[in-house]
């Protein structure tokens, strides 16, 4: 060591002395060398004269603020372990700029003596060859002894120094700085395991600022507990569901918080279990509030028993609905959708728009094709749970083993073929808005028992399930059925009746607001014209007449459905009486006289007729189911439930 020090000693001075360069040199080191000389630096200088004002530097440590903070214990670690050793560890920037320099007592006290201090530059064209600026341009670990270094007051120091690289950019440098004299053959290997500790460090940050950012914009609230139930992370929508401020709610346990209250006690036992939960409702009480929420909790596993517990994510039932509202339940229709300037038919409109205005359950009743749904859906939309789902179910249209499971919801298992997880019945889709039951009268009786129930409990229990879920929905229902009759042959429960019809509507039938036909006509041909983007087509007065003769079996739907075909059959600019009078269904007169009689007694026979028309169907077809089908409108498998109903299999 001794001859190497001597032997580059005197390059050194025959450097500085004659202005040559001696060869012989590490590589690194000569090339420096050459192009501090290229510099025309003041080699006699005994102290670093380049030091930054106290303003520029705090303004270079704020901006390497981040870089600070996860390096500075790693290097205390490391002053720490070389304590008495007479060196300093020193963080600069990529400048490279000292930033920070700490050590023991006396190695400060050197360092300063040099101005190796904070503040301090250590650019190659300012003070010539030093490990700072080699690290910087080689891109590498460097390490600096003595008379390798270009200027007079840093020979009797030895230097090693790492670049820190981050997204393949030098942010930084780390040094090892002491009097030659302390020079160790392990400062370098330091150096380098502690830039990796930083590099590591910044990628781990950067990993947990990304996970971070990804918690804080998710829409539902998470929040991870420990074993012991310490709330170690929770995101802002979360303590936002909770009532409380994401500090108050850190550290905190949440047993404590959820106390010993009824209504906690299953979200805690599958806590304290380890148990999944998937999707499920839950009713929490925190203090006075009651906050109803779908929950997911997947216990986390780890061989350290000190990195075990739960990820929660909850999701408040309002912003479950406002998402299922905007996607699968949406009400379409409005009042303003709605046209007729019949007397009675005005007072439906008005009696329906009162109906919107209270949250009472609403029965409608009125033939096929008359406009319940749309009438449903405009009631709903001028309520107060506009913004919440709307989700509509055909009471007649499943079979009688689905209908329960539709419903009210089932869990895993509950029969075969269930989905995994479960699924959530039309009740809990629809909670904070309105579930219509089309068909209603059509339910099987045991079915209209369960209903009651969920409508007197305000709540559902899913099939296979033994939680109970409570629910706030709007009711409102509709039938084609005679609802009276069904009531006295004890087809339909009384009491459902009750309380399903708080609020009853009657629509007319078609046939019973004849005034209304030309602007129903009208109506729809120009609607239909503009959804098939073909020019307005008018209607031949004849058709208008024609239309006011018929009786409407099939009521609006029936007129509308007419007005699709026909247009689209037509090449002329006008719907003449031609197309028209093949989809007007001739009815007997004696069908006629029924449908009188049916009108007058607000449709007491719509059974007897609705079997008439079956029969006359199935004669005019040759027996054939699905064309008979077709011309009711209705499906082969409600054509086959009527069939048994009227005792025609």
């Amino acid at each position: 060591m001794a001859t190497a020090y001597r032997e580059i000693r005197s390059k050194w001075e025959e450097l500085h002395r004659n202005q040559q360069l001696i060869k012989e040199l590490p590589m690194d080191i000569q090339d420096s060398w050459q192009r501090s000389m290229q510099y025309h630096i003041d080699y006699r200088m005994k102290t670093n004269p380049y030091i930054c004002t106290n303003r520029e530097l705090g303004a270079l440590q704020e901006n390497s603020a981040h870089l600070i903070s996860l390096a500075l214990p790693i290097m205390e670690n490391l002053s720490r372990f070389v304590a008495g050793t007479g060196f300093v560890v020193l963080l600069a920037d990529a400048t490279p700029c000292a930033l920070k320099v700490i050590g023991d007592r006396d190695a400060l006290a050197w360092a300063t003596k040099t101005h190796l201090v904070e503040g301090s530059m250590w650019q190659e064209n300012l003070l010539g060859t030093n490990a700072g600026s080699l690290a910087k341009d080689l891109g590498r670990p460097v390490s600096v002894y003595g008379y390798e270094h270009f200027s007079l007051f840093a020979v009797s120091s030895a230097a090693s120094c790492s670049p820190i690289i981050y997204h393949n950019k030098i942010i930084g440098i780390i040094a090892m700085v002491a009097p030659f004299a302390r020079v160790s053959n392990h400062t370098l290997g330091m150096v380098v395991a502690a830039s990796n500790h930083i590099e590591s460090a910044l990628t781990l940050n950067k990993i947990s600022e990304y996970n971070r950012v990804i918690m804080e914009s998710m829409s539902e609230g998470v929040l991870v507990v420990d074993t012991n139930g310490k709330i170690t992370y929770i995101n802002k929508n979360c303590a936002d569901i909770l009532g409380q401020n994401v500090a108050f709610l850190t550290g905190n346990n949440i047993y404590t918080l959820l106390g010993n209250l009824e209504e906690n006690q299953y979200f805690i036992n599958s806590l304290v279990r380890g148990r999944t939960m998937t999707d499920e409702s839950v009713v929490l009480s925190l203090g006075k509030r009651k906050i109803r929420c779908n929950i997911t909790s997947t216990p986390l596993e780890s061989p350290d028993s000190n990195d075990s517990g739960t990820v929660i994510i909850l999701r408040e039932s309002r912003r479950i609905g406002r998402l299922i509202g905007s996607n699968i339940g949406k009400a379409k229709m409005s009042f303003d959708d709605i046209m007729g300037k019949n007397r009675e038919f005005q007072q439906v409109i008005r009696n329906s728009k009162a109906a919107a205005r209270s949250d009472s359950n609403v029965l409608l009743l009125g033939e096929s094709g008359t406009g319940k749904d749309v009438l449903a859906q405009a009631i709903h939309n001028a309520s107060p749970r506009r913004d919440h789902p709307f989700v509509a179910i055909n009471c007649a249209a499943l079979p009688r083993e689905l209908i329960a499971s539709e419903l009210f919801g089932y869990e895993e298992g509950a029969f075969t073929g269930a989905r995994k997880g479960g699924n959530m019945g039309k009740f809990e889709l629809a909670d904070q808005g309105t579930i219509f039951l089309d068909e209603i009268g059509d339910m099987p009786l045991d079915l209209q028992a369960s209903l009651l129930r969920v409508l007197e409990e305000k709540s559902v229990m899913r099939l296979g399930g033994s939680k109970i879920n409570m629910i706030n929905t709007r009711v409102i229902a509709a039938t084609n059925k005679d609802i009276e009759a069904a009531l006295e042959r004890n087809t339909f429960r009384r009491d459902l009746f009750y309380r399903l019809g708080v609020i009853r509507i009657k629509i007319p039938a078609l046939r019973e607001r004849k005034d209304d036909i030309p602007l129903l006509a009208r109506y729809f041909a120009d609607s239909i014209c503009r959804r098939i983007n073909i020019p307005a087509k008018s209607l031949n007065p004849e058709v208008i007449e024609a239309f006011k003769e018929y009786e409407w079996p099939g009521n609006v739907r029936e007129l509308q459905n007419i007005l699709e075909g026909v247009i689209q059959l037509s090449d002329k600019d006008d719907i003449s009486l031609d197309l028209v009078k093949d989809y007007l269904i001739t009815i007997p007169e004696e069908e006629k006289g029924r449908q009188k009689k049916h009108t007058e007694q607000k449709a007491l026979t719509l059974d007897e007729l609705e079997k008439h028309l079956i029969l006359q169907y199935l004669a005019e077809s040759d027996n054939n189911k699905n064309e008979t089908a077709r011309k009711l409108g209705i499906s082969r498998r409600t054509l086959y439930r009527r069939l048994g109903k009227y005792g025609l299999i």
